[in-house]
C-alpha cells in the first residue's frame, strides 16, 4: 500500500532502467550522478530461500536483487543519453 501512495505522489515516474546486481545498479547510477540527473531507486529481492542463505547464515554466491531506477519525465531524454555513455 505504501508502493502506491509514493508512486503516486513521486514525481520519478519514468522507468528509466532495470539493473540485475549490486554492479550493474552500480554502474547505471554512477553515470546518472555524473551527469547531474536525481533517480529514485525501487530494490526487489528474488532472493533464494535455502539453508538460510537468505537470512544471513551462509555467503550467497550471487545478488538476486532486481533494482528498478526512476527520473522524472523531463529527464528521461537526457538520462538515456547519460546510460548510454562511454
Amino acid at each position: 500500500m505504501m508502493d502506491f501512495f509514493l508512486s503516486l505522489f513521486s514525481k520519478y515516474k519514468c522507468l528509466i532502467h532495470t539493473a540485475f546486481g549490486h554492479e550493474g545498479y552500480i554502474r547505471v547510477v554512477s553515470k546518472l550522478s555524473a551527469h547531474g540527473i536525481r533517480f529514485r531507486t525501487r530494490i526487489h529481492s528474488h532472493a533464494v530461500r535455502h539453508l538460510g542463505g537468505d537470512m544471513g547464515m551462509l555467503p550467497q554466491e550471487q545478488d538476486h536483487k532486481q533494482y528498478d531506477i526512476y527520473v522524472a519525465k523531463e529527464d528521461e531524454h537526457q538520462a538515456h543519453l547519460a546510460i548510454h555513455s562511454r
